[in-house]
């Protein structure tokens, strides 16, 4: 019985002993592990640009030689077509077009005494003349037949028939002479005239339009609706945005007004990176200064050129892409900075990874994989990635167990 007792007692202290060095020794933790998904994947490039109307009108005086602003809208502000932006001074152009306007009625008061006066009267006179040299011919022409008849009859000499032999020539002779004038009169003389009339009227008129036209031009009108910009340009030795008072040239443009309805983004990228972006490809341009605005988008041209941008390495060519928004917003500004995430890459069944899962040796791909009760070395072959995953192409299935640092 005694001897009973004392088994029972080791026995019970070789299981206290036990399980006080369980509870000493450490647990070894069982790895982490993730699945091997096959889910959709899309890769997203980021790019840096800034936004830009498709539709930006300049701005500009159209008036001959120079021209002072007296009036201006101010920045920013938003007008329809046919809106008044800026005024230039018109004093000039006024006195101009007064004088024009009385040259261009003289000449018109010129133009028709001609035509229904001066040349009807005068191919009238000579009209008269002519007849009156034809009556003056008929009857010297009859007198010289009478004057013969006489010198039959001996009644006058022969001298006097000869003088009035010469009488008759001489009014036939006037007869020629104002039959010629009268037939170039008409034909070439009085048409000439007539002409010189009309380019003078015409000139006077092209004049006056002229300088109703610089006058209409003092008053600059929105050639189309959007928001007002200012450029900065050369004024009296320095580089500013005009402001009233200031002088400008023509054809010097010193607004813009752009279609805030239909932006641009206009980024550059990396020749590298160039067959990531395909024309029609989703984007989604999120403003700088509005970062929580998401506005859709989509790519719509790459450039053909390759070449340098100003401030980067000037061994590295960049491609110009234009992303057009789908829709605007009226926060939005002509030149603002902008972030465009372009859908690079897209497939709906790809087989995916941790990218925590995976390390590189050398230019192999490898993860641990649980097989067979225990943990696999293997290579693996990737495809595209984005945040989260890597797309794998080769060495793993879906539904495996990879093992996660």
């Amino acid at each position: 019985m005694k001897r009973n007792m004392t088994f029972v007692i080791w026995i019970v202290l070789a299981a206290a002993l036990a399980a006080a060095v369980a509870l000493v020794r450490p647990r070894v933790a069982s790895p982490q592990t993730a699945d091997v998904l096959k889910a959709p994947l899309q890769v997203w490039s980021v790019y840096d640009g800034f936004l830009e109307s498709r539709d930006v009108r300049n701005i500009m005086s159209e008036l001959g030689g120079s021209a002072t602003l007296v009036e201006l809208l101010p920045d920013g502000a938003h007008v329809g077509a046919g809106e008044i932006v800026a005024r230039f001074d018109a004093s000039q152009w006024e006195r101009e077009a007064v004088r024009l306007e009385r040259d261009y009625t003289l000449a018109q008061a010129d133009f028709s005494s001609l035509v229904n006066a001066k040349l009807p009267l005068e191919l009238r006179d000579l009209e008269i003349r002519l007849a009156d040299a034809r009556q003056k011919l008929a009857a010297e022409t009859q007198a010289l037949a009478d004057n013969r008849e006489l010198q039959k009859e001996e009644l006058i000499s022969l001298q006097e028939v000869s003088q009035q032999e010469l009488k008759m020539q001489a009014a036939r002779a006037e007869v020629e002479a104002l039959s010629r004038q009268v037939e170039l009169t008409a034909k070439y003389l009085h048409p000439s005239a007539v002409e010189r009339a009309k380019a003078t009227l015409s000139s006077a008129e092209r004049e006056r339009e002229l300088a109703l036209a610089q006058l209409s031009n003092c008053v600059v009108r929105a050639p189309a609706p959007g928001d007002i910009g200012y450029k900065t340009i050369p004024i009296a030795g320095e580089f500013r945005c005009v402001r009233p008072g200031d002088t400008l040239f023509k054809n010097q443009p010193f607004m813009t007004i752009s279609d805030m309805s239909n932006l641009l983004l206009h980024c550059d990228v990396p020749e590298a990176e160039l067959t990531r972006i395909q024309v029609g490809a989703a984007a989604t341009v999120r403003p700088l200064a509005y970062p929580a605005m998401a506005l859709p988008a989509r790519v719509e041209a790459l450039g053909s050129i390759a070449q340098s941008v100003a401030g980067r390495s000037g061994a590295q060519k960049f491609f110009s892409v234009l992303i057009r928004l789908d829709h605007a917003d009226s926060h939005l500004r002509s030149g603002m900075s902008a972030q465009a995430q372009v859908l690079s890459y897209t497939r709906q069944e790809a087989i995916l990874i941790p990218r925590l899962a995976v390390w590189w040796e050398g230019d192999c791909a490898w993860c641990r994989v649980q097989r067979r009760g225990g943990v696999e070395k293997v290579p693996i072959q990737t495809g595209m990635a984005d945040d989260m995953h890597y797309e794998v192409l080769s060495g793993v299935a879906p539904g495996e167990r990879v093992v996660l640092p």
